[in-house]
């Protein structure tokens, strides 16, 4: 018997299935302290799960070893994880900074838990904000900035990101530091002109959500004063994503489905809709999320389960596909953070100078008290608090806040949304319950993508649901 590797406890296996032009069964092995999945044979699986690793050839024992599928026997795995994560979020050269440089919006959709304002950043909290993200990435060498820019609807203060993107911009070029911009908006301002100056200032990406067809979507996501935002929104995406520049800069949108009972039954036919509008041509991805709580506002009263939320994810994703759409791999990557709440130097800004760990802290009432915030731009150099709400993750993860510890998951989602776990719900990322039927797809996918399925149009079904019982 071999003593000097045990099995991984960071293992997942899908269902076992024939890969096409094979007769005999195989399973996809995640293994998810590397991140890597491999196709391996039913009978190989066996013997890992039985630890009769003598019967397994050396060749596959030398591969195993390599993804971190077997591990030496003496590893406390969930401590040595946490110990990974820590040691490369220290070693990070990369400043992930998220600016809400407003509280308005003109939406007032139903399951936002905001309280929207006609507040700007000030010149001088702008000012400040600078002279800070440029400290920090002075004294810790940061290598690349990328700025998120959120809301309210940011783009309704459109100037102010003008001025301080072309700032750090200048700054970043000035020290050899790349630069990279992303903003999420809900489209409505989203016109050639607007785009072509966000362009101009490096924010060539963009997150757009549509809650379905017009109806639908005007039910969820309507004006403030009643009025419906889809045929602006369309417009819009059509116009931007018709422009040579667009193209040349090699811009994208994610269109975002926010998804409950209510709406469904109608994803595809929204699918249906933008395929029709040819915007799968045009490189536009799409993503699925159920709508989740937001500052207690108990948003998630009308969600699907996460089983139910995670078997019909399956299927849009297949539709989507199939239509064209990018939607982007399926298969979390090795991941050692669960997002910027852990990392020291992320932050994010509000209007009004608020300094937080979380993106869905600002403007929301349960997340004004002290304990949530970081400081405030004002008095940051008096007053700070390191140990804001989800700061202290990887220490409050070992007070049974959650399951992380025993999960396999643990390495490649880092605990998910950290948020949620605070506030006592379920942080675990959808992925959780249909990690292996997302497997297979990935596995369909790959296959498609290198041309190696022997039909032409392969079937994800083949592979799907051609399990061994």
């Amino acid at each position: 018997m071999n003593t000097t590797h045990v099995k991984s406890k960071y293992l997942i296996a899908s269902a076992p299935f024939k890969p096409p032009g094979r007769e005999e069964p195989s399973r996809i092995l995640f293994a998810t302290r590397s991140g890597k999945t491999f196709l391996i044979k039913e009978k190989t699986f066996q013997a890992l799960e039985q630890n009769m690793l003598e019967s397994i050839p050396p060749e596959i024992i030398e591969q195993l070893v390599e993804c971190e599928a077997l591990i030496p026997p003496t590893e406390n795995e969930f401590e040595q994880i946490l110990q990974i994560n820590q040691s490369e979020n220290k070693k990070n050269t990369t400043l992930s900074i998220t600016i809400q440089p407003t509280a308005n919006c003109q939406l007032g959709c139903h399951y936002c838990g905001q309280s929207h304002s006609k507040d700007n950043i000030t010149q001088d909290l702008s000012i400040k904000m600078l002279d800070r993200i440029k400290s920090t990435i002075s004294k810790n060498s940061h290598q690349y900035l990328h700025i998120t820019w959120y809301g309210g609807e940011p783009i309704l203060a459109l100037k102010k990101i003008q001025s301080i993107s072309n700032n750090l911009i200048e700054y970043c070029n000035e020290n050899n530091i790349k630069y990279d911009g992303f903003m999420i908006t809900n489209g409505l301002s989203l016109k050639p002109e607007v785009y072509k100056k966000l362009a101009s200032t490096k924010i060539n990406r963009f997150q757009i959500t549509i809650d379905g067809v017009e109806p639908i979507h005007n039910e969820n996501r309507p004006l403030k004063n009643g009025k419906g935002s889809f045929s602006t929104i369309i417009h819009n995406i059509e116009q931007v994503t018709s422009l040579s520049e667009y193209s040349g800069n090699k811009s994208h949108i994610i269109i975002r489905i926010n998804i409950n009972q209510h709406n469904q039954d109608s994803v595809t036919e929204l699918i249906d809709y933008l395929s029709e509008k040819n915007l799968q041509k045009k490189g536009i991805s799409l993503s699925f999320n159920p709508i989740s709580d937001w500052g207690g506002n108990n948003a998630d009263r009308d969600s699907l389960s996460a089983a139910d939320f995670s078997n019909k994810m399956i299927s849009w994703i297949i539709y989507a596909i199939n239509k064209g759409f990018a939607v982007g791999r399926q298969i979390p990557d090795r991941s050692f953070a669960p997002c910027m709440v852990v990392m020291p130097d992320n932050e994010v800004y509000d209007a009004f100078g608020n300094i937080y760990p979380c993106y869905e802290f600002p403007y929301t009432a349960q997340y004004e008290k002290p304990e949530y915030k970081i400081g405030n731009l004002q008095t940051i150099q008096l007053i700070k608090n390191d140990k804001a709400i989800t700061r202290e993750w990887y220490k409050d993860i070992h007070k049974n806040m959650s399951p992380c510890p025993n999960c396999p998951l643990f390495p490649v989602c880092g605990g998910g949304c950290a948020k949620h776990w605070y506030n006592g719900k379920s942080g675990c990322p959808s992925f959780k319950s249909n990690i292996q039927e997302l497997l297979l797809l990935d596995y369909w996918m790959t296959i498609k993508k290198n041309n190696l399925a022997h039909k032409e149009n392969a079937n994800p079904s083949e592979i799907l649901f051609n399990v061994q019982s």
